[in-house]
């Protein structure tokens, strides 16, 4: 039960600080979208300052709100014959060892000319958690999304969709 509190309370706060943060911010404040003279688009380009920012910021956030909940004492009732009633135990949460943030870009095909592009937030946390008794450990790792954007491009002469084509059936195409 401690772990999954634990797990619970690293996850939301995560995902509310991520969300907190990200309120302040738009997609093309962090990346710029580098045009052709024609309007086709050359290149995504990333500005490294907004989003190290970013990256930062949640992480001490995420940290200090942790610490903050910490400072929280939880009651878990453990007696299964009570279904969840009846006395609890109180335990106090903490943190240990440092929050980690990793961005996370990806690009996925949406169609012939459109492209989705995510960007993530990969956050590892370690949560202890002090019982009476014993101290438990638990690594959290939780993937927030920041920021998605659809990228539409110049529709093509000619499309080949080649999924599924291996050497089997190649001969196929020709037919």
């Amino acid at each position: 039960l401690c772990e999954d509190k634990a797990k619970s309370i690293a996850t939301i706060i995560s995902n509310n600080e991520a969300t907190n943060v990200m309120k302040d911010h738009t997609y093309d404040e962090l990346f710029t979208i580098e045009k052709d003279n024609d309007g086709n688009i050359t290149m995504i380009k990333s500005n490294m300052i907004p989003i190290n920012g970013i990256i930062s910021d949640v992480a001490v956030k995420i940290q200090n709100s942790i610490n903050d909940r910490g400072k929280e004492n939880i009651k878990i009732t453990v007696s299964k014959l009570l279904s969840g009633r009846g006395p609890g135990i109180p335990i106090k949460i903490s943190s240990i060892g440092n929050v980690e943030t990793d961005l996370r870009s990806e690009f996925s095909a949406q169609g012939i000319n459109q492209t989705l592009h995510r960007v993530y937030l990969q956050v590892d946390c370690e949560v202890s958690v002090l019982t009476p008794y014993n101290t438990i450990s638990e690594k959290v790792s939780n993937q927030v999304l920041l920021i998605e954007n659809v990228i539409v491009g110049k529709i093509p002469n000619t499309y080949y969709n080649l999924d599924g084509i291996d050497s089997s059936n190649v001969l196929d195409i020709i037919e």
